[in-house]
């Protein structure tokens, strides 16, 4: 702790204190008439108004000038200041980090957390007046209010007053390292002020360091977990519907209070809405599945809804399926194989699969899907480039391919040059999932049997794969089926020959085919429909395609501005900056061409914060003794000296009222 007098030029008001003793010293008091014929009594009186002879009058003595030593060093402005405090008057630069993640959207009584973030930010601001100021952002992209710190307040405080919070995730580190190159060539004091929920979900993985030099305060702004029910997750299966076949929309709802909630949930698609009852858990989560019929091919948007609670934000989520009206399937085989002619039959019994046979794998025709039957081990790449730009790859491997699976899965592990062997048994394998994959969805409650039923008599032993990712194994868990973890290529090592397996002759063989090769197949180039919070919505066009320029509409219905520039694939649109969330429409001629969904973060629903704010690492060390409360400037002890002044004066007073003498009565 140190002393620190806020103006020392009074300090000449001291020598006030010395009245008192003069004043009493000096001054002769008129003694009180008596008649009374006794001079004795007159010798008595005299004595009792002579000044400086009783205790009595040096307590009145020290009272007074006590009081009047108090009041004048009260106009010095005495200040109590802190270790880590600075001193006044010397040059200080502030960095203001405040949080506007979507989580400082929640309110905290009338106010929401981030009104009240800004607001203590102008405060610190105001009392602080440091010579070099400046804002920086925590949200998905952290930014500053000025390129380097500057003397302009007036402007940051302009800037508080009109920010909002962002439904974005925090990068908390990224915003700390801007902070610090920020102060980087600041002189004097250097402070960075924090001002943030410290949401728990997000600050317990939070490592920032800051220099040494930096002398850091954390201000929390949130006091309380409010009650809030968010929607998670919405999952449409598969993500690329055809026409006339059912849709299955999986949606998760999460709780984040503490009692069990019961809840309706409300599923949107193009219009057409079914409703159920959900009950959630104290502090759990809870799976609703809805059956949506796609009468017609085209863009279905989808949004999901809730009760709306105090955190609205993430009371919606939404996704944006295109549904096809066929999926062309190529298929590379002698047309007379009995793989060949099992697609043939898989084909005719599914309308939505149009078959195209395909003579020459060097050079196949554009498809949705390529299934290679009886693979030769030929053009490992060529798959692979077809299978990372739109076109999905199944893979049934024969003898001669052995020594190319390495190559076209990518495993390192498996050697070129050491063929993998084929194996047969008289008894056969049985196979089982063993992946969560979507395309077994349909098969988890068991109604609809084994999606790999059946014994198979011949396969090839492959090995433990390192990369890929096994999505069915035989029962000494050679994988069955492997996907490669980075585009929709995959490896069938189950025979489908009847004469080598029975898995065709299987009631589930239909549905999992069926269902593998809706989940496998892409849905289509260069398209998408979700945006992650922070970043602007684009959307690219053929540009011969569009007669007139296409209108963005928000969820409310109001336009937004957008900018168009040229691009390989064709004119690409897009907004200039990040948009709310919800659900977007690109139109032309008032009709739908395209939908951009930007969902609420998951990670920001969990409103609980931390206890206290954080330790940051500190010039290589914890920050043990960094300040996690409000800003402290000192402790003025002005009005403290007043109230002692007027204490004394108040007894002085009281001990100089004369008491009635008993010569008087």
């Amino acid at each position: 702790m140190s002393f620190f007098l806020q103006h020392p030029t009074l300090l000449g008001l001291l020598a006030l204190a010395v009245l008192p003793p003069l004043v009493h010293l000096l001054s002769r008091a008129k003694p009180p008439v008596y008649e009374f014929s006794n001079i004795e009594f007159l010798r008595k009186v005299l004595r009792l108004t002579t000044r400086l002879r009783r205790p009595k009058d040096w307590l009145l003595l020290a009272l007074r000038t006590l009081a009047i030593a108090a009041l004048a060093a009260a106009f010095l402005g005495p200040l109590l200041l802190s270790d880590s405090a600075p001193l006044p008057g010397a040059k200080r630069s502030i960095v203001c980090v405040i949080d506007r993640s979507g989580s400082m959207s929640a309110n905290e009584g009338a106010a929401s957390r981030f009104d009240a973030a800004c607001a203590e930010a102008s405060r610190t601001l105001d009392s602080a007046k440091p010579e070099l100021a400046n804002v920086v952002w925590i949200d998905a992209s952290p930014d500053a209010a000025f390129p380097e710190p500057g003397p302009n307040r007036d402007f940051l405080t302009d800037e508080l007053s009109r920010a909002r919070a962002h439904a974005e995730p925090d990068a908390i580190d990224a915003a700390f390292e801007l902070a610090a190159r920020q102060l980087a060539k600041a002189e004097g004091r250097k402070e960075i002020h924090v001002f943030s929920d410290f949401q728990a979900s997000s600050w317990k993985d939070a490592a920032p360091h800051i220099a040494s030099d930096v002398h850091l305060q954390m201000v929390p702004v949130a006091t309380a977990a409010p009650d809030n029910v968010a929607v998670t997750s919405l999952i449409p299966l598969p993500a690329s519907p055809v026409a006339g076949r059912p849709l299955l929309v999986q949606v998760r709802v999460t709780n984040h209070s503490p009692e069990p909630r019961r809840i309706s949930l409300t599923l949107d698609a193009g219009g057409s809405r079914q409703s159920q009852s959900l009950d959630l858990p104290a502090s759990g989560t809870a799976e609703a599945g809805f059956q949506v019929r796609c009468d017609a091919s085209g863009l279905l948007p989808l949004s999901a809804t809730i009760d709306s609670d105090s955190f609205s934000a993430d009371d919606s989520r939404h996704a944006v399926v295109r549904v096809r009206e066929s999926i062309r399937m190529g298929v590379v085989g002698d047309p007379a194989s009995p793989a060949v002619l099992a697609f043939d039959r898989i084909a005719a019994a599914l309308t939505w699969l149009d078959l195209i046979p395909v003579e020459n794998l060097a050079s196949p025709p554009p498809c949705d899907l390529l299934v290679v039957t009886a693979w030769q081990g030929e053009s490992p790449e060529s798959l692979r480039k077809l299978a990372a730009g739109s076109t999905a790859v199944i893979v049934f491997p024969s003898a001669a391919s052995s020594s190319a699976i390495g190559e076209l899965l990518a495993e390192t592990g498996l050697n070129g040059d050491t063929p993998l062997a084929i194996e047969s048994s008289e008894d056969g394998w049985e196979a089982t999932p063993s992946a969560e994959h979507p395309a077994f969805a349909l098969f988890r409650g068991g109604e609809f049997g084994n999606p790999v039923g059946g014994r198979f008599l011949q396969r090839m032993k492959l090995p433990t794969l390192a990369t890929s990712k096994v999505l069915a194994r035989y029962a000494d868990a050679v994988p069955a089926m492997v996907a490669s973890p980075d585009s929709p290529l995959m490896l069938v090592n189950l025979p489908i020959d009847p004469a080598q397996s029975t898995w065709p002759l299987q009631s589930s063989f239909l549905p999992a085919l069926a269902e593998i090769i809706l989940h496998l197949c892409p849905s289509g180039p260069n398209e998408s429909f979700t945006a992650e919070p922070g970043e602007p919505l684009r959307w690219t066009a053929p540009a011969d395609d569009l007669g007139t320029a296409p209108l963005l509409e928000g969820p409310d219905g109001q336009s937004l501005a957008i900018e168009s520039s040229s691009t390989a694939d064709g004119t690409t649109w897009s907004t200039s900056t990040a948009p709310g969330s919800g659900l977007y429409r690109w139109t032309v001629s008032g009709q739908p061409v395209h939908f951009t969904a930007v969902n609420f973060p998951e990670s920001e629903s969990a409103l609980a914060p931390l206890p206290e704010p954080p330790a940051i690492a500190h010039g290589g060390s914890s920050a043990s003794s960094q300040r996690r409360a409000t800003p402290d400037d000192g402790l003025n002890l002005w009005p403290w000296l007043i109230a002692l002044a007027l204490g004394f004066l108040i007894l002085e007073a009281l001990l100089a009222t004369p008491r009635r003498s008993p010569l008087s009565a």
